[in-house]
């Protein structure tokens, strides 16, 4: 078991890194308006890869340890709305890197709202990480 709580931090690891990178990225694109933002921006999807690289770590290493550790317990309402919000999660972060890898293949830039999308993903995360502290505290 301990290998699989190894993977499910370095899962959290890379999807907090991802995110607080991006939020860096968005602060500073917005810092610089008129300045040159397309190295800054060219990050946007490495950091996306990264996000959802993280949370399916995150989902695999978790089923490891909900199946092996707690043999499949009811861990409570508390738990069924972490897997809810982190399904979400995973949802939003998945999208957002099917719509980087299609803007890339047509060759046209990402649309204008997929960072609104993105900054969605800081709020599902604290929530997640909060229900999971109040799940196994």
């Amino acid at each position: 078991m301990e290998f699989a709580k190894f993977l499910h931090f370095l899962g959290l690891m890379l999807g907090a890194g991802a995110g607080f990178a991006s939020m860096a990225v968005a602060r500073q694109i917005r810092r610089s308006a008129g300045e040159s933002t397309t190295q800054l921006a060219a990050l946007r999807p490495a950091l996306a890869r990264m996000a959802l690289g993280g949370i399916i770590l995150l989902w695999l290493s978790g089923l490891w340890l909900y199946l092996g550790y707690y043999s499949g317990t009811n861990l409570g309402w508390a738990f069924h709305a972490k897997l809810g919000v982190a399904a979400l999660l995973l949802l939003v972060a998945a999208a957002i890197n099917f719509i980087n890898a299609r803007s890339r293949t047509r060759g046209v830039a990402p649309p204008a709202w997929l960072p609104m999308l993105g900054m969605s993903t800081s709020v599902l995360t604290l929530l997640a990480v909060g229900l999971a502290v109040y799940v196994f505290s």
